[in-house]
């Protein structure tokens, strides 16, 4: 163990510490202090990082240890966040026990460099206040992080030490000397960019001080999608909106800032950085480029790594409010169970809460106020509490309907709907019993008694002479049903019953399938052109035109006696990307006739067409774009 070392001062490289050890102990020959130090003399000097840590910690003994020293007094910390796990660990043994040879390949310093420094480089502030301080100037590590142009501390430029590793002996430490350095300053308040850079080198200073132990780079992950999603540029399942982060991203940094970081974007590349970077992929990304984007998604730093392994909730933290109003518990954080979706149409996240008393409703997200997560958007069960306390109320029979939707929190159809389930229909007053069984018969009277009709005189008159087998056998589940509910009506419009010995008589002829085929053709052509102009677009398919003309049923079954109209259909019916391309063509002529800008993301957005499938489509819209900006 050592007598006699030069202590680190804070945030000094252990690279500037062995540099004074070997001028305070008059060594001349740098092998000499490297024995003292590692106990060997054919180690390799590393500015930034060094090795063989753990065989130079046991020589030094006290506080120091191979993991004190990294953390400390090297630049580790700042790559090592960004590090996939396994990659971190390989790196640290080699930092301890092995010489270095290729670390700087596998940690990304020279194969994903930007903004190199070609040298040595100190803060002329720092400098004078290390020199007031301690008798002496020391190098930083926090001055030697690539894409730093600025001190963290007093605001301004940094500057190139005269002397560098080119210009020595490739075993000498190069210790700093006052006599050769400019320790006037050059403030960068003229420089537009210079609240960016200022916010970028504090933020690469704390990043080294973190407890890189704690902190992985999934955990990092996690927190960007998390990030993401809440500001809506990722959907619930994970995917990131890569095309709308771009967009944002740009507006927020502007690309001049970018070209200056060296981290300008090829939105086109699909390995581009921002890609990567909110990817979980084993690719090394800068840790500048991850500073970035951090600045972009949070702004204070400290608030991003405070809670890095906590999953960003739209609903806020469990547990959440039970709003079920018949238990003891109605207003309280009792709710444990969360289920979270996302709306198909827009996106939005969906909450289902479960709570203990089997009352379970959903509503859409994310709560923005306190007032939000007192709100149901739809209740999916009430529960067993609900309903004792619907037949407890029932039971005294001193209630009325509305009184007790009130009380029940929900409205007046809901408690006859479940006084019915519980066998208390009759508990309520008597005028319900006849609401109740209208609404029976309104339900009756629904658009399935309208469709069912509809087929059967649809069918009937285009098989002028069919017999009832014959349209019970091609309409059966209509036919049942009407049997069921409406018996009278189905007898009256049966085709006669004809004797059984003349069932076999062919009476189909009797329709004239030309006419018929040219007449549902022409149909057909007008229907299209109406869904066509509608504001919004529905997909042109054979059985969506057929819906809409209320000949679905006929069609399916006469579709080969209709050789002209079979042939349309074909024609005209649309494919998925037929359909989208007309949608998006639909959204950019009403941008040109607004004379609004046309950004193909908003009109995928708009279109609500997935990217993977949207790529395919970018080229001819983009041709139709120039097309009406031509016009």
């Amino acid at each position: 163990m050592l007598h006699f070392f030069t202590d680190p001062y804070k945030d000094e490289l252990i690279y500037s510490a062995i540099a004074r050890y070997h001028y305070y102990t008059g060594n001349i020959d740098y092998k000499d202090t490297l024995e003292e130090l590692f106990g060997k003399r054919t180690i390799i000097p590393s500015l930034e990082i060094g090795s063989n840590i753990e065989a130079l910690a046991k020589n030094l003994g006290g506080k120091y240890t191979a993991a004190y020293i990294i953390n400390k007094h090297t630049i580790f910390p700042f790559y090592s966040l960004f590090l996939p796990s396994k990659r971190k660990k390989q790196i640290l043994k080699e930092i301890k026990l092995q010489d270095g040879n290729g670390l700087y390949t596998r940690l990304g310093i020279i194969a994903g460099s930007i903004c190199v420094k070609a040298g040595i480089y100190y803060c002329p502030l720092c400098a004078k206040a290390d020199k007031g301080k301690y008798g002496e100037v020391y190098i930083h590590r926090e001055h030697q992080l690539q894409g730093i142009l600025v001190c963290h501390k007093h605001g301004v430029n940094l500057k190139r030490y005269p002397v560098n590793k080119l210009q020595v002996s490739r075993l000498q430490y190069i210790r700093f000397d006052e006599n050769l350095m400019n320790l006037s300053e050059t403030k960068i308040e003229n420089c537009k960019h210079r609240d960016k850079l200022l916010k970028l080198s504090k933020d690469a200073y704390y990043l080294l001080n973190q407890d890189f132990n704690k902190i992985s780079k999934e955990s990092i992950h996690i927190k960007y999608k998390n990030l993401l999603y809440e500001r809506a540029l990722a959907t619930s399942s994970g995917r990131i909106k890569q095309r709308e982060l771009y967009e944002e991203f740009i507006n927020f940094y502007g690309e001049e800032f970018l070209r200056l970081m060296e981290s300008d974007i090829n939105i086109d590349d699909e390995f581009n950085w921002l890609k990567v970077a909110t990817r979980n992929e084993e690719r090394t990304v800068h840790p500048i480029r991850h500073l970035l984007l951090i600045n972009f998604l949070q702004k204070d730093i400290s608030e991003f790594f405070k809670e890095i392994n906590c999953k960003y909730n739209p609903f806020g933290k469990g547990p959440w409010v039970c709003l079920n109003k018949a238990a003891d518990h109605y207003g309280k954080k009792v709710v444990k169970a969360l289920e979270i979706t996302e709306d198909y149409k827009t996106r939005v996240p969906v909450g289902t809460f479960t709570c203990s008393c089997g009352f379970i409703y959903s509503r859409k997200g994310p709560d923005k106020t306190e007032e939000d997560k007192y709100k149901i958007g739809r209740v999916k069960c009430f529960g067993e509490t609900w309903e004792n306390k619907l037949r407890e109320l029932l039971s005294i029979r001193k209630y009325g309907v509305r009184e007790i939707s009130n009380a029940m929190g929900c409205d007046t159809k809901t408690v006859i709907k479940y006084a019915d389930k519980v066998g208390r229909l009759a508990a309520i007053n008597t005028g319900v019993k006849e609401v109740h069984l209208k609404e029976k018969v309104k339900k009756v009277n629904t658009s399935f008694q309208d469709n069912y009709k509809n087929d059967i005189n649809n069918f009937i008159k285009d098989h002028e002479g069919c017999t009832r087998q014959q349209l019970r056998s091609n309409l059966n589940k209509q036919y049942m049903w009407l049997y069921r509910h409406d018996k009278k009506w189905l007898y009256s419009k049966l085709p006669e019953a004809i004797p059984r010995g003349k069932r076999n008589e062919n009476t189909r002829n009797r329709v004239n399938w030309d006419k018929r085929d040219i007449e549902i053709m022409h149909l057909i052509s007008a229907k299209r052109k109406e869904m066509l102009s509608r504001e919004k677009s529905i997909r042109i398919t054979k059985s969506s035109i057929a819906k809409e003309i209320g000949l679905l049923t006929s069609l399916e079954v006469n579709m080969d006696k209709l050789p002209k109209t079979k042939r349309y259909l074909n024609e005209i019916a649309e494919s998925v990307e037929q359909f989208q391309i007309r949608r998006c063509k639909q959204i950019i002529d009403n941008k040109l006739a607004e004379e609004q800008p046309i950004k193909l993301w908003e009109v995928q957005r708009k279109a609500g067409i997935r990217t993977k499938a949207f790529k395919k489509l970018t080229k001819e819209l983009q041709e139709y774009i120039n097309m009406g900006d031509k016009v």
